[in-house]
């Protein structure tokens, strides 16, 4: 959630998390990853493409961790069927399959 760092840059590396989200809790129950977030999470500004990697970004790196198979977002503590103003669905967990 920090962002690339120097050298993934020098590399023409990216994230497509939004600048100033915070990664505010996290658990795993069930193979589910509950990853909370700050409102900032929301605002994406590359747009529906950028959302949707956001998301992958987010569960690719979890499920990575055998423990995990889907991850479970939720925005300042609360589960929010959609993501941002292009309305890219997280009600649910998401595994990388959805991606």
């Amino acid at each position: 959630f920090r962002g690339t760092s120097s050298g993934e840059a020098n590399k023409g590396l990216r994230s497509l998390i939004p600048a100033g989200t915070r990664l505010l809790s996290t658990t795993v129950k069930d193979g589910v990853a509950t990853v909370n977030v700050s409102e900032d999470f929301q605002f994406n500004q590359f747009g529906i493409e950028g959302y949707i990697g956001q998301l992958a970004q987010v569960v690719f790196t979890a499920t990575a961790f055998p423990t995990v198979t889907s991850v479970q977002f939720l925005i300042e503590g609360q589960r929010r069927e959609y993501l941002g103003a292009e309305g890219v669905w997280i009600g649910t967990p998401l595994d990388r399959g959805k991606f």
